[in-house]
């Protein structure tokens, strides 16, 4: 990688907080951005789930991911996760989505956490846009 940027935005005027950020790496050649998407989608498509440790607070979560399909730039990963309480279990999970996408030789990625309870279709939708408007970004810059 030769360079990397990111930004973030969160909306917290709401009764939810609702953020979303966007990273930029850089490689040397398209080459080599292609083969780091390789390798994020390997890495991701491989772990499922699991369950985090106790907490400070004597908490413990259970966490899903499930891959998903975002036809953004050259190539694209794109992945949700659940959170839920293992003990409060009529609490509601938690989600929150990742699209990583490849133009030339940037990787761009946005992570949106919803300010609400969206239904997943909602929010792998809210997901899909944002990474084609940060796509479309990084396309224009390497012009």
């Amino acid at each position: 990688m030769t360079d990397m940027a990111g930004a973030s935005w969160t909306f917290d005027a709401a009764a939810e907080v609702e953020t979303i950020s966007s990273q930029a790496f850089v490689y040397p050649d398209a080459a080599a951005a292609t083969a780091a998407m390789a390798s994020y989608r390997d890495l991701v498509g491989r772990c499922t789930s699991w369950q985090s440790g106790l907490t400070a607070k004597g908490y413990t979560y259970a966490e899903s991911q499930e891959m998903f399909d975002a036809s953004v730039g050259e190539e694209s990963v794109a992945r949700q996760t659940g959170t839920s309480h293992v003990r409060l279990t009529d609490l509601p999970t938690f989600r929150m989505y990742w699209v990583a996408s490849r133009v030339g030789k940037t990787i761009v990625q946005i992570t949106y956490r919803p300010g609400s309870l969206l239904g997943i279709e909602q929010g792998r939708d809210q997901s899909r846009e944002l990474a084609s408007v940060t796509a479309s970004a990084a396309a224009k810059r390497a012009k």
